[in-house]
């Protein structure tokens, strides 16, 4: 009876073996990749991850028109966009959560009560140099409006 049962298992491993060979090597050659080249997967999910470089949308006094005339059709068109705009620095200051911001006007006129530009940076050492009166150029992400126009992640370029 031992004898039978250590028979037994000796069979039955040599089938296992037999059948883990024959299932590795009955692959078929033409889906075998290489890890030096990616499969047609990795190279679609790798063209999905490269970030789409957004064009930077330069934009004028016009721009505040656009918002003054329908502050909905102005954020469907701009929200979430890229631009690059030249205005006059009205305020420098922190909002209330301590987030530094530049408030700009489209002319230098100390009576213009339009709407302004208010644009929040990540770091006010980039504010430290800069005056009221003074003309710069911006690039930020529109944001929404609400008294202002609100751009985020603001750098001034010049």
């Amino acid at each position: 009876m031992r004898f039978m049962k250590k028979k037994i298992l000796i069979v039955g491993g040599i089938i296992l073996l037999l059948i883990i060979i024959g299932s590795s090597g009955s692959k078929d050659s033409s889906n075998v990749v290489s890890e030096d080249q990616p499969n047609k997967e990795e190279i679609v999910q790798q063209e999905e991850e490269k970030p789409v470089e957004e064009t930077m949308l330069v934009v004028t006094a016009d721009f505040i028109d656009e918002f003054d005339k329908n502050q909905l059709a102005a954020e469907e068109k701009y929200e979430g966009r890229k631009i690059e705009f030249t205005a006059y620095i009205d305020n420098i200051s922190e909002d209330i959560t301590g987030t530094p911001f530049l408030s700009l006007q489209p002319s230098n006129d100390e009576y213009y009560f339009g709407t302004n530009i208010q644009c929040f940076f990540k770091d006010k050492s980039e504010l430290i140099s800069l005056e009221n009166g003074q003309q710069v150029t911006v690039q930020g992400k529109v944001d929404t409006q609400m008294m202002n126009i609100l751009i985020k992640d603001c750098k001034v370029v010049k």
